[in-house]
């Protein structure tokens, strides 16, 4: 029996699959409710784009936010690929995955890693403290 403390890959996985659900509604317009990306993420997150940057909590709250609608519906997609929980323990996961977004534009693939924290009042149970991304050539 695992600790309620100690994150699996699947609680990872389903959180990955269910906050880019979220953000594929959030871009088409189809969700209104800011409330789910707000809970996911904790207050110290942290994230490094693919192209370096690095942006903490409110940086990214509001960049998300302001991409409300930015496609039409069925025009965006993100596929989640290849989740691996590298390294869990009492209090944290560590994951990493392939993100593959189709837009309009185009469309790019990322590598990310990601340390989660268990919490309660997040809505899959688990906070997103940090993500670091790396581009993916799209011919993988």
């Amino acid at each position: 029996m695992s600790d309620p403390a100690t994150p699996t890959r699947e609680a990872c996985w389903r959180e990955i699959e269910e906050l880019h659900a979220f953000f594929v509604a959030w871009y088409t317009g189809q969700a209104e409710d800011f409330e789910r990306m707000e809970a996911a993420i904790a207050p110290d997150f942290e994230m490094v784009t693919p192209d370096g940057d690095r942006l903490d909590r409110g940086a990214v709250l509001g960049t998300v936010r302001a991409g409300r609608g930015k496609h039409d519906p069925g025009t965006f997609d993100i596929e989640i690929r290849n989740v691996d929980l590298l390294e869990a323990g009492d209090g944290y996961a560590v994951a990493r995955y392939e993100e593959w977004q189709t837009a309009p534009d185009g469309g790019d693939g990322r590598l990310s890693t990601v340390v989660f924290r268990p919490n309660e009042d997040a809505p899959g149970g688990l906070a997103w403290v940090t993500v670091h991304e790396t581009w993916l050539d799209r011919s993988e």
